[in-house]
């Protein structure tokens, strides 16, 4: 059976229903919400398939993975997908919170080597590679009013543009930096240059093939079963001519641990070596991510089957 692109499934949400979100958020609070999300969650959990079958093939394979260490008992069932689906709503408050202004930025505490003040004092902007792991977008709550620069959001999801105005609505004077688009044109690689010129950076997830060309894809190791991961990000990382880190933004209970992983100041892509120089920034980018998502199995939110292609179930051949 072909599987379905992930961009192709249907998007949870529209205008009005992400407006009646925000209207209850205001109205109750983040634990009516919850409350109120338990039994709907559970229904999700029992009625979709898709997303269950997905978060229980994902769980199962850090279960596996992980062995003695892993933080399940044992093969995980409905009651850990219901967790990961529980997880995923909290998350989703968080990133209201976030573009709100409501998230201190005393929450959002950054650790390794690489600080974000680094990266602006360097004045050469930059592309930050994240993924559907943790809470990349608070990376903004982070930045916003502290540091001189400003952070832009790449996003490949249609309802980007009814949650931007549902949050303006919501609250004029917040400043949505969240872009929603189709493809990486020549226009929008003009105007991403400008900002990196500026000592801006953009945010760009690396752990889902393209909208328009899923075929456009590198297989690499991860959680022990070839998996597809897109070369656009790399491929616009290499135009951009600029410094390029992995961002991880994960929960630790009231808290966020931001981490910037350095790759290199400059992506190249050799003519003659191409492919080459692209499977060895995907396969680093692919190892890191599998650390982080052993680590915080319940922050991993693609919900569909994260191994198979679409239309490609017999092109599966490990780097």
């Amino acid at each position: 059976m072909q599987q379905q692109h992930w961009a192709t499934q249907q998007e949870s949400g529209s205008y009005s229903g992400i407006r009646f979100l925000l209207f209850c958020y205001r109205l109750g609070g983040k634990f009516l919400i919850l409350l109120t999300l338990v039994p709907v969650l559970w229904y999700f959990v029992c009625t979709n398939r898709r997303g269950r079958d997905a978060s229980l093939q994902f769980l199962t394979k850090v279960h596996q993975q992980l062995g003695p260490q892993s933080p399940f008992q044992k093969t995980p069932g409905y009651r850990q997908a219901y967790q990961h689906f529980y997880s995923f709503a909290l998350e989703a408050l968080a990133k209201i919170d976030g573009w709100l202004g409501r998230i201190p930025a005393d929450n959002i505490q950054q650790q390794g080597q690489v600080q974000f003040a680094d990266l602006v004092a360097a004045g050469k902007g930059g592309v930050l590679i994240g993924s559907h792991l943790g809470n990349l977008e608070l990376c903004r709550a982070m930045s916003a009013g502290k540091y001189n620069s400003r952070i832009h959001v790449l996003v490949f999801t249609r309802h980007a543009a009814a949650f931007n105005k549902a949050l303006r609505q919501t609250n004029p004077q917040v400043e949505i930096n969240l872009i929603q688009v189709d493809s990486i044109n020549p226009v929008l690689v003009m105007q991403l240059k400008e900002w990196v010129e500026q000592n801006e950076f953009i945010v760009i997830v690396g752990d889902r093939i393209s909208v328009t060309a899923p075929e456009r894809a590198v297989y690499m190791p991860f959680l022990g079963t070839p998996a597809p991961f897109a070369i656009g990000p790399w491929v616009l990382a290499s135009v951009l001519e600029c410094p390029v880190h992995l961002l991880f933004c994960m929960r630790q209970g009231d808290v966020y641990q931001l981490t910037l992983e350095p790759v290199t100041e400059q992506v190249l892509l050799p003519r003659k070596s191409r492919q080459q120089a692209l499977e060895a920034y995907i396969r680093h980018y692919a190892s890191v991510l599998e650390q982080y998502a052993l680590r915080y199995p319940l922050q991993w939110f693609n919900f569909y089957d994260f191994w198979q292609q679409p239309g490609a179930a017999n092109n599966k051949d490990a780097q």
